[in-house]
């Protein structure tokens, strides 16, 4: 068996561990001969079936904790908050939002754009009164 289908397999079994039993992170560690920190790096966060109130992602819970308590993150936006707040997964609600947050994005990027202008635009606004100067200055010395 290849080292990265051993590291897979490895992987899975400990996710398997981790999610489908009681057993402490201690035990699991010791029983796959492993630190507790190489455990937690093998750790993959759980998909909950639900919803992201934000985007519509499948939001997931990233350890054991945050299930038994309920809270959810999303990988899609970085929402996080509680299973509470999510909404069905595969939701016509979601994808009626969708307009409303594209809505939401364009009138954040509306507003950025009135904070001023860029640092490209006033490079290129002393460029060009450099060109005009320079221009005034040729046509005032040949007259």
């Amino acid at each position: 068996m290849e080292p990265s289908a051993r590291t897979l397999e490895a992987d899975d079994r400990a996710n398997e561990l981790y999610w489908g039993s009681d057993r402490s992170v201690n035990q699991i560690a010791e029983d796959l001969d492993l630190s507790k920190g190489a455990l937690y790096g093998m750790i993959r966060p759980l998909a909950a079936a639900m919803g992201c109130p934000a985007c519509g992602t499948e939001v997931v819970h990233p350890n054991r904790t945050a299930r038994e308590r309920g809270l959810v993150d999303c990988p899609g936006c970085g929402w996080d908050g509680s299973e509470d707040e999510t909404v069905p997964r595969f939701s016509s609600a979601v994808a009626a939002d969708e307009d409303s947050l594209t809505r939401s994005r364009a009138r954040e990027r509306a507003l950025s754009s009135d904070a001023g202008p860029g640092p490209g635009a006033l490079v290129g606004g002393a460029l060009l009164g450099a060109a005009v100067g320079l221009a005034l200055l040729i046509w005032a010395r040949r007259r």
